[in-house]
């Protein structure tokens, strides 16, 4: 399911565009822009949407040049230059834009190969399938390893079930692996390094805790390498291990009697259960092993991603790479423009101003049922249903850390301030798909709770007779069936299927931008 809708996307165009009339499957769109000059064609699957060009003076080129989509007018031609030995200038480490070469590559070959074109890999490559496709591929295996931290932080079927569900149907989840931008990258590495922590904390020998701690920073250094925020959940990591050794170490005792809270060694026993250390591996060595792990192979991997900028002399040496890691930092920190889809970072999980990505309000012909005209566009707008339900969720997440001493709920707080709060200080434009990082716990956090009142049951009794034992299995359901049809209602608007303008612009409940900061 999630590898089709990422795939095969744009699906049922005709059951959108023309209800009445057409309920064919196709997953092609009709009279949308097939080049630059805008002349029109048919568009089939990620190949789908290509963004006409234009002239911002008359003597000018048109622009975009090869129908890059937001972003991709960066990250794409960044990734082909990379291909080609060109320099550049990117203030985001080099690794996701590698991964987006190798994507365009394949596929410059397959039609090298397979398909008699002509040309190099790198030129025959360079088309919005050829950067988009290997993104879809990540972005679909983030929903299986949804499914595999939610297993492993709680061994609980349906809280994984929910994490997995909630991921394949959230729109930014969706859309972010639909375009040739970097995030969903960086976001991947991100989980996996989470699940390969908690494979390295429930370590049960010490050669197993040092191998997991070793493949854990690893990874780590992948992610890292493709975006820096990824050094947030390494500082997670890290902040875990020390309480996990402080409660080994250390008893914290509040209020007296029944309502005595307790935390650390005098918790529950004398004696802690389980090692401070995962698997019980002597504190020199796995010291030892942890400073390579978390600081020398990260750092190895980081630096050995801008290899490209060696081997086509736009670095000659490390002090080259570390002013290039100065300027980009500077960038950001500096950085005044302005722009009409930023939005500040207490306003995103909200979902208060999204980015439009792409929009095309003519030649896409008129909606016969309606007669008003076709218009497509993709916003970058999450799930109202999981983002706004998974607030209050969060939030919750102390209580449960707390008063039931969940380490999963700790967990996911954690993850969550870890993965929001860095971006508060930051004073350069900021849009809504900085909150990714920030989504995977809010995913978490509403799975935890869904899951939780699944667990529950509540007797109905009448006169002191036993009626029934009601479930909170069917809350879940539901709750899950509901984030469904809001993917179903909004599917248009983030996958660019051509719709009636009313439909697409209209308020609440005509149209899908239901506030005027939608539009």
């Amino acid at each position: 399911m999630a590898f089709g809708l990422r795939f095969f996307s744009p699906l049922f165009p005709s059951l959108y565009a023309h209800p009445a009339d057409h309920f064919d499957l196709s997953n092609c769109v009709v009279n949308t822009p097939v080049d630059t000059a805008g002349r029109p064609g048919t568009l089939c699957g990620l190949a789908y949407p290509y963004n006409r060009g234009y002239r911002q003076t008359s003597d000018q080129p048109l622009s975009p040049p090869h129908g890059e989509v937001f972003d991709e007018i960066y990250f794409a031609d960044f990734a082909n230059k990379d291909l080609k030995g060109i320099a550049y200038f990117d203030p985001e480490p080099p690794l996701a834009k590698l991964l987006m070469a190798a994507s365009e590559w394949s596929y410059g070959w397959w039609r090298l190969t397979f398909e008699g074109a002509r040309g190099t890999p790198a030129d025959l490559g360079f088309t919005p399938f050829g950067w988009r496709w290997l993104g879809a591929v990540v972005g679909t295996l983030v929903v299986p390893l949804m499914y595999m931290l939610a297993f492993r932080l709680w061994p609980n079927r349906l809280f994984a079930l929910a994490a997995a569900v909630l991921t394949c149907f959230d729109g930014m989840f969706f859309i972010q692996s639909r375009i040739g931008m970097i995030d969903i990258y960086p976001i991947f590495f991100i989980i996996l390094t989470y699940y390969l922590f908690h494979v390295h904390l429930a370590s049960r020998t010490p050669r197993r805790s040092l191998a997991s701690l070793l493949l854990t920073g690893a990874v780590v250094g992948l992610a890292i390498a493709a975006k820096w925020i990824a050094l947030a959940a390494l500082a997670s990591m890290l902040f875990i291990l020390l309480v996990r050794v402080a409660r080994r170490h250390m008893a914290v005792s509040l209020g007296s009697g029944e309502r005595r809270w307790r935390w650390g060694r005098g918790e529950d026993s004398p004696e802690p259960s389980g090692p401070a250390i995962p698997g019980g591996a002597p504190w020199p060595l796995y010291l030892a092993v942890a400073v390579v792990a978390f600081v020398a192979l990260p750092f190895v991997i980081y630096v050995a991603s801008w290899y490209p900028f060696f081997q086509r002399g736009q670095f000659h040496s490390l002090g080259d790479l570390w002013a290039y890691q100065a300027s980009a930092f500077s960038y950001h920190a500096h950085l005044t423009a302005t722009h009409p889809y930023g939005s500040p970072w207490f306003s995103w999980p909200f979902l208060y101003h999204p980015v439009l990505y792409y929009y095309e309000g003519s030649g896409l012909g008129i909606d016969p049922g309606t007669g008003h005209i076709l218009v497509a566009g993709m916003e970058n707008l999450g799930n109202p249903w999981i983002w706004w339900s998974s607030l209050p969720c969060v939030l919750l997440m102390p209580y449960y850390a707390l008063r039931h001493r969940s380490y999963p709920a700790a967990f996911i707080f954690i993850g969550f301030i870890t993965q929001y709060l860095p971006w508060a200080p930051i004073t350069r434009v900021l849009f809504l798909y900085h909150m990714f990082g920030g989504l995977i716990f809010m995913i978490l956090a509403l799975a935890f709770v869904l899951a939780r009142i699944a667990a529950a049951e509540v007797e109905l009794e009448v006169r002191g007779r036993l009626l029934a034992v009601l479930s909170g299995r069917p809350i879940l359901f539901a709750w899950l069936a509901v984030a469904i049809l809001f993917f179903v209602y909004f599917y248009p608007i983030w996958s660019g299927v051509p719709i009636p303008d009313q439909a697409y612009l209209g308020r609440f409940p005509i149209g899908r931008m239901w506030f005027a900061t939608w539009i």
